[in-house]
């Protein structure tokens, strides 16, 4: 009962969250809850971090959920009879429920984390401890950019440098190597904007130390050739519209995002 309670006090819409405890409080009500699994609408958006429709390999959503600090055994809630209410190892309830359509939740970390099946997607719920703060960075050169009317990024920056000469000879091709790097090692976000518009701004996580050091060396090589570069802190990206392992993409909020000293 604890996860259940956890589930709706933490991650269902908070006009939705009176009637579904009350569904669960009452063993004899519990079963409209379940019925609503397959198609369930009511979680709350900001606390969705979608996985992609397709079938995809269960160790893929494994690997996510241990990156967030999912533990070995979980709680299940489910239409299947013989899953609900039980606690499984993750692995194991991820094999039985991936595209097979039944409607079931995984509870992880009462709530704080979660995985959810449906018939029509499946998506992580994940809620941050309120006094757990998280910190981003970018690293931008005065220009601003066209599109979001921020500082310019440094990977930008340095495609303009390369294509227009500005940068020759060893330190081009030392440029050219990083990004290769990159484009090696770093995933293509999918998504830059809620909407039509793309005013998404990329942030690497501060974990994502060996990133931010082949930054630094882009950095360098930028700033001996007069482009000065520099770097912002926040800890309010804005709408995150894409994450991974290493980076979110993120939309400023109304009054866009400050450099921090």
């Amino acid at each position: 009962m604890h996860h259940e309670q956890a589930l709706i006090a933490r991650f269902v819409k908070r006009s939705r969250r009176e009637r579904y405890r009350e569904f669960v409080a009452n063993p004899r009500l519990r079963g409209k809850f379940i019925r609503e699994l397959p198609h369930f609408r009511d979680f709350d958006a900001r606390f969705r971090l979608p996985i992609p429709s397709e079938k995809l390999p269960t160790f893929i959503i494994l690997r996510e959920l241990q990156r967030r600090h999912s533990p070995t055994v979980v709680y299940a809630i489910s239409e299947d009879p013989t899953l609900d209410q039980r606690e499984i190892t993750v692995e194991d309830g991820l094999h039985r429920i991936v595209g097979r359509g039944l409607g079931t939740i995984l509870s992880c970390l009462p709530g704080r984390l979660a995985f959810v099946e449906t018939e029509d997607e499946r998506f992580i719920l994940e809620r941050h401890d309120p006094l757990e703060k998280r910190e981003y960075v970018r690293f931008v050169v005065d220009y601003k950019d066209e599109d979001s009317h921020v500082g310019q990024g440094i990977f930008q920056a340095m495609s303009c440098a390369l294509e227009q000469g500005t940068i020759t000879g060893s330190d081009a091709d030392e440029l050219s190597e990083i990004r290769w790097r990159f484009d090696q090692y770093l995933e293509k976000p999918t998504s830059f904007g809620r909407g039509k518009q793309t005013l998404g701004i990329c942030w690497f996580k501060t974990s994502a130390t060996s990133h931010i050091a082949w930054i630094f060396e882009m950095v360098r090589i930028l700033e001996r050739n007069g482009i000065s570069v520099k770097k912002i802190k926040t800890d309010k990206p804005g709408y995150v519209v894409y994450e991974d392992e290493w980076q979110l993409v993120a939309e400023p909020f109304r009054k866009g995002t400050l450099p921090r000293r």
